[in-house]
């Protein structure tokens, strides 16, 4: 599928976007243009990954990816930490972070009520 297509899709359906499956940060050069043209065109975007934002901090081409997403989900799902009374989320050690808000060492967790 290229890249047109799923925007075409996107714009069809009036979806937001989830960049999820396998890790998107390890994808992060092939993401790039979609995230970003998704972005100019005003669509929110989230992504799933089993990094922690600190780790991302330390890979300047995942913070390029980064730099487009509105909510990084991060850390890996633990089995032993299952709650599913959490929102977005599987496993209580991963956060939803508000990427917008956030700078390295200053990390803000994303509230739906702000």
């Amino acid at each position: 599928m290229t890249e047109e297509e799923i925007i075409d899709i996107v714009e069809e359906n009036g979806f937001n976007v989830t960049f999820t499956g396998g890790d998107p940060m390890c994808r992060d050069a092939a993401l790039i243009p979609l995230a970003k043209e998704l972005k100019s065109r005003g669509y929110n975007i989230w992504c799933y990954t089993g990094y922690t934002f600190e780790q991302l901090g330390a890979i300047p081409e995942c913070m390029e990816l980064a730099s487009f997403v509105d909510v990084i989900v991060d850390g890996p799902y633990v089995n032993s930490l299952r709650d599913i009374s959490l929102r977005f989320r599987g496993s209580s050690n991963q956060r939803l972070i508000d990427v917008r808000r956030s700078t390295k060492g200053n990390i803000v967790l994303w509230d739906d009520n702000i």
